[in-house]
């Protein structure tokens, strides 16, 4: 078996299991490791097609959403990172209320990590306005980080 098909075997293990238990510390670790080696990407398309199996559309991007609103305060880094990438999905699907969800959990975050990450996720194939997003996002995050270790 050659390494790429064992990383995305490990991958979407990986999102099995965050959606079992979206507060595991060891899963959310793996979530990170997975990120930092840059196979977000993979990760969170391994994420969305688990959860649609038995959602679509609107259901499925709320599913999504629940699933990484109780991730966020176990491990912000993962679970943000990965409402970024189901920002676009969400205006696509109309669902308001996850769309300005993740906008409300990015402008209360502080976690540099995260701040960290989407400046990574700006720096991909993504269109300008999303990338214009992400930019903001990390400055807004970066700054309450560093208003928050300087109290």
């Amino acid at each position: 078996m050659s390494k790429n098909v064992e990383d995305q075997d490990f991958i979407r293990l990986v999102a099995a299991e965050l959606i079992e238990d979206p507060h595991s510390a060891d899963v959310l670790s793996a979530a990170a490791q997975v990120i930092s080696e840059g196979a977000g990407a993979f990760l969170f398309k391994a994420l969305k097609d688990q959860v649609g199996l038995h959602a679509q559309d609107y259901e499925l991007v709320r599913r999504v959403m629940s699933l990484l609103e109780a991730a966020m305060d176990v491990e912000p880094c993962v679970a943000g990172y990965l409402m970024a990438r189901l920002y676009p999905l969400a205006g696509q699907e109309y669902a308001h209320d996850v769309y300005n969800g993740i906008e409300l959990w990015m402008h209360n975050s502080d976690s540099m990590a995260l701040a960290d990450a989407l400046n990574a996720l700006s720096e991909e194939s993504v269109r300008p306005m999303l990338r214009r997003s992400y930019r903001e996002w990390a400055e807004v995050i970066r700054r309450r980080a560093l208003k928050k270790s300087t109290e």
